[in-house]
């Protein structure tokens, strides 16, 4: 099984209350049904392909971190060990601000995926261990939906003037 990045859309008010409140994160986690705030899921190995071929195009967008973003919501240190076999060992979602989402919907937006694809070097694509889904020898379209999914999505939050909080899922 692969890892899928979450990304759950939250106006300010709820993204300021779960961004401070670890305990609140996991507890909204562990109700959450897709009736109660809008939300993607993107594949870790597609998200790793999208930061390439931005950064290559000379876009710089952060669509994941592994721990070191700014807006990570900290695990606290006495948390029981029964709560971290529901949510995980290393549960620590990330927040990003309205303004963060109007870059990122931005970022994707002004930079179509095919666009980003053909200009992208595939020997330096090679050398970081990202590459486009195959399928039979051709490029799937894989990829290139959940690159314009994802950018919808942000585009429609940054309308919105919401945040963002981002979760890994296995």
């Amino acid at each position: 099984m692969s890892t899928v990045l979450m990304y759950a859309r939250f106006a300010p008010e709820q993204l300021a209350r779960y961004a401070s409140d670890w305990y609140a994160v996991v507890e909204w986690y562990g109700e959450w049904d897709e009736s109660d705030v809008p939300t993607v899921s993107v594949p870790q190995k597609s998200i790793d392909l999208f930061e390439f071929v931005l950064a290559d195009a000379g876009t710089p967008v952060t669509l994941y971190t592994l721990g070191i973003h700014e807006g990570t919501i900290r695990q606290p240190d006495d948390v029981e060990p029964w709560l971290l076999s529901d949510v995980g060992e290393f549960f620590e979602p990330w927040s990003v601000t309205p303004a963060g989402v109007t870059a990122l919907a931005a970022a994707l937006g002004g930079n179509p995926f095919d666009s980003l694809v053909a200009r992208a070097d595939s020997a330096k694509m090679a050398a970081a261990g990202v590459a486009l889904v195959p399928d039979r020898g051709r490029r799937k379209g894989f990829d290139k939906s959940h690159y314009e999914e994802l950018a919808g999505f942000l585009a429609d939050a940054a309308a919105a003037g919401e945040g963002l909080i981002v979760f890994y899922v296995d």
